[in-house]
């Protein structure tokens, strides 16, 4: 379970980050001015503190797969919305999907270092969240931002018109990948998470 895990967290590290590197283009692309793309991009940033304070009874209530598995499902909607609705003119859809940037962070993310907290013998804990932290803000950030820019070229014309709905449907697809390994192949220890206290997860 500690692979699965691992290869999922660095999976969603990547288009969580990825997410960051062409946000400002793609919010641009569709209407909304440069001067309030960070505006709409901090739309996240509140729905996370939210989705934060809802963090401990969602794990209660649904276990550990469960809840990381919402967590990914927000990237795997939100990439699919932008893929479906790049040039569909439905600038409001594009801003209200994100609100679930606060369920991909909490979600998974924070559900993770809590998970380590929780789970892992005290003699390879500070191990175990090191490595999270290596993969969520080491790894998955310096692949994002090599990928990302690739895969924009790629889908890219020769005037410089990127395609949007071919491009997100990349990350769409690792998204999905991500919750079919979670659901088949992760079988986490049964211990009840309503044990586990407040997180001091990093963003």
């Amino acid at each position: 379970f500690v692979a699965i895990l691992f290869l999922v967290t660095f999976l969603d590290a990547v288009i969580h980050n990825g997410y960051f590197v062409v946000i400002d283009s793609f919010l641009t692309h569709v209407g909304i001015s440069a001067k309030m793309t960070m505006v709409v991009s901090s739309i996240g940033q509140v729905a996370e503190i939210v989705t934060m304070l809802a963090l401990g009874a969602v794990l209660k209530r649904l276990g550990w797969k469960w809840t990381m598995i919402i967590g990914i499902l927000g990237h795997a909607v939100r990439y699919g919305v932008f893929s479906l609705f790049a040039d569909s003119g439905a600038t409001w859809l594009i801003v209200a999907v994100q609100v679930l940037h606060g369920i991909c962070y909490a979600f998974f993310f924070a559900t993770v270092y809590i998970f380590v907290d929780a789970v892992f013998p005290k003699d390879v804990r500070s191990s175990a969240q090191g490595g999270a932290n290596f993969i969520i803000l080491g790894l998955g950030m310096v692949v994002a931002s090599q990928l990302f820019p690739r895969l924009v070229a790629a889908f890219s014309s020769a005037t410089g018109a990127i395609d949007y709905h071919k491009l997100f449907l990349v990350p769409t697809a690792v998204a999905i990948a991500g919750i079919l390994l979670l659901l088949f192949f992760f079988h986490p220890p049964t211990r009840a998470p309503g044990e586990v206290g407040a997180s001091s997860a990093p963003h």
